[in-house]
């Protein structure tokens, strides 16, 4: 075989071995059913109900980052709202939902249960959370300036428009 040969096969082979190969991609996961939510920004129109209810209590959550099925749970469970009455007039609670629902109709993944019984699904107890901050102790998450594994505003300065990029991570002191 002449070296143009060999190296005309050589290049296909490592071309075809990459195709079925993905490249490191920080929103990749290989279990391709967890991989990063779409479309996370908040619609234009989300109501202000949901943004004064909701923020009247934690950061606002975008609604991409759970399935339509996630938050219609979260909805249905606001008596005890993770130990907290967050119990809203039914026209409200209504008006929240439906906004939710249509804005998170994007995220097809599967609803991940919480493993605390009884408790609504967590964003931060998500594979894709899992894994896009695999390189985060718990030490970090501790510190008084990141209160936990739910304040994304800490780490993510426009978490609440959906803007979770790798690059514009600050994690405080």
């Amino acid at each position: 075989m002449n070296i143009a040969r060999m190296a005309t096969v050589a290049g296909l082979t490592l071309t075809l071995g990459l195709v079925g190969y993905s490249f490191a991609d920080d929103d990749d996961d290989h279990d391709r059913r967890y991989k990063r939510p779409k479309r996370l920004a908040v619609p234009s129109d989300a109501p202000l109900v949901w943004k004064e209810e909701c923020a009247a209590c934690h950061m606002l959550y975008v609604p991409g980052l759970l399935p339509a099925a996630a938050w219609r749970q979260q909805m249905s469970t606001l008596d005890e709202h993770y130990g907290s009455n967050a119990t809203l007039e039914p026209a409200l609670e209504q008006q929240i939902l439906d906004f939710l629902v249509r804005a998170s109709a994007a995220n097809r993944l599967p609803v991940e249960p919480s493993p605390t019984a009884g408790e609504p699904p967590r964003i931060s107890q998500t594979r894709w959370f899992e894994h896009k901050h695999d390189e985060v102790s718990e030490a970090k998450f501790r510190r008084e300036a990141v209160g936990g594994r739910a304040n994304c505003v800490a780490c993510h300065r426009d978490a609440e428009r959906g803007d979770f990029d790798d690059d514009r991570v600050k994690i405080p002191r």
